[in-house]
């Protein structure tokens, strides 16, 4: 992939015209007749015999439908493909409140946006009408600063909204690519983690300008959240600049609780806020209870379950000093947990072989874990020998630590929303659980560098996985 032509600048940041150019680029040289465009996945089911799978399928252009049948299945449908829209903000219920205007979820506003802009013309036109945009994540910020920077009157609305990291200059790759760890059980490790993730939002607070009494500064809390950005250098025409500016406007802490019958959305403060378009960036929800019929789903242990273990036992992370101070436990977080091992496989089905999960592992370096991944994936089908659990209850054993584990990290998010997206979580320590699934396969981890004092701040890079193919053919040769 060739460097974007702003990369000494920007510090390599793709925009979505560089990553398309790439897959296009990609898929014309690899993948030439490999994949089929304009097809739906009905239904996924598990049928005994040769090739246990069956997938309904349907072209969205002719229409017409057909079962294939496969041994093996990756499920990779992402958690991003089916909007989650709360029944007190759909259209029903702002129909019955007799609110006119378009609502659209941020999913669609790529498709929609000649209707948009059709809908709330330029304020320099003389019109005051204007769009209100619900949510405080990466989406929501994105969308607002299209808006306001194509002339638009636009208002955000959000309880919270992502933390971010920035500066004047790209931070070293040394702290944005290495395993940047402290000593989570020392005392002096506590206060290093801390003290470094406040002095990074204290520093992109300043590089980004934002006043001290921004609703800019109500974001989530970098090191116990997930909802973190990486903004680099400040850009005139972006969200934290269009707000310093006053071309965005901002309503927070509020949440939005329904609509009005003359053009205004509710908030819970009491507010009422003039919209003749509304934008709900409320999230996504799994997409697998779509494609997979209850019995599918139960018999491979896809779906999340209660959590088994009592949270009130023995706590194998009491020395973590880091953990201390945790916000309270989200409530959802007791009643769920995922089955699915290491993010990648369901526990039900480990022995099989037959069925693995690419793309539901939160992560902040998609790019290296899920070519990693990948690797893990094609081990596990070829009967490659690997570190797995030797029975299903151990392997659900795994799971359910790994349950109690977020519950522990991210004590206040809803993990329970959407299982496609979070199954599991490593975020910031994408390099440990990288090296976890390398290990996994029998292959070398730490690949950035082996010396113990410096190898945390070696930084890393995809070339490392350059010759993964190769090592894994040597280890089956060897037997290993």
């Amino acid at each position: 992939m060739s460097a974007p032509p702003d990369s000494a600048a920007t510090g390599g940041r793709l925009t979505g015209q560089d990553m398309q150019k790439y897959m296009q680029e990609f898929a014309d040289k690899f993948l030439q007749g490999k994949i089929t465009f304009d097809t739906e996945i009905l239904q996924i089911r598990r049928d005994d015999g040769g090739c246990p799978w069956t997938i309904a399928i349907r072209n969205r252009i002719t229409n017409a439908s057909t079962t294939l049948r496969f041994s093996k299945v990756v499920l990779c449908t992402g958690g991003t493909s089916r909007p989650m829209i709360p029944e007190y903000l759909n259209s029903l219920t702002a129909e019955k409140a007799h609110f006119e205007g378009p609502i659209i979820h941020s999913a669609q506003f790529g498709a929609r946006l000649e209707e948009i802009m059709a809908t709330i013309p330029p304020q320099s036109s003389g019109t005051s009408r204007s769009v209100v945009v619900v949510g405080g994540g990466k989406s929501a910020q994105d969308i607002c600063a299209h808006l306001a920077n194509e002339g638009r009157q636009v208002t955000v609305i959000y309880e919270k909204t992502d933390a971010f990291t920035a500066g004047d200059h790209p931070l070293p790759d040394f702290v944005r690519k290495s395993r940047h760890t402290f000593l989570h059980t020392t005392w002096l490790g506590n206060k290093l983690v801390h003290g470094n993730w406040n002095g990074i939002i204290a520093g992109s607070f300043k590089a980004m300008k934002i006043p001290e009494n921004s609703a800019l500064r109500l974001t989530y809390s970098a090191f116990w959240n997930i909802h973190t950005n990486d903004e680099g250098i400040p850009r005139d025409d972006g969200f934290h600049s269009l707000v310093n500016q006053g071309k965005i406007n901002v309503v927070a802490p509020a949440r939005m609780t329904g609509y009005g019958d003359d053009s205004t959305v509710l908030l819970n403060n009491g507010q009422s806020v003039k919209a003749d378009l509304v934008i709900l960036a409320t999230g996504y929800s799994s997409s697998w209870g779509d494609i997979f019929d209850e019995k599918t789903a139960k018999d491979i242990g896809l779906h999340r379950h209660a959590l088994v273990r009592d949270l009130s036992g023995p706590d194998e992370w009491a020395n973590y000093k880091t953990l201390l101070n945790a916000p309270p436990l989200h409530p959802e977080n007791m009643k769920w947990s995922s089955s699915i091992y290491k993010g990648v496989v369901p526990a039900k089905n480990i022995l099989q072989r037959d069925f693995a999960i690419n793309g539901a592992v939160l992560a902040t370096n998609d790019g290296y874990l899920f070519e990693v991944m990948a690797h893990w994936i094609s081990s596990y089908f070829l009967g490659d020998k690997m570190k797995l659990p030797r029975t299903v209850e151990e392997a659900l054993n795994y799971t359910e630590r790994d349950a109690i584990w977020l519950c522990k990290r991210h004590p206040d998010l809803n993990l329970s929303l959407n299982e496609a997206c979070t199954s599991f979580s490593v975020f910031w320590t994408w390099p440990q659980f990288s090296d976890e699934l390398l290990e996994d396969m029998y292959l070398a981890s730490m690949r950035s560098g082996r010396n113990w004092f410096t190898w945390p701040f070696k930084v890393i890079s995809i070339n490392e996985l350059a010759t993964l193919h190769e090592e894994r053919q040597v280890n089956r040769r060897k037997n290993i």
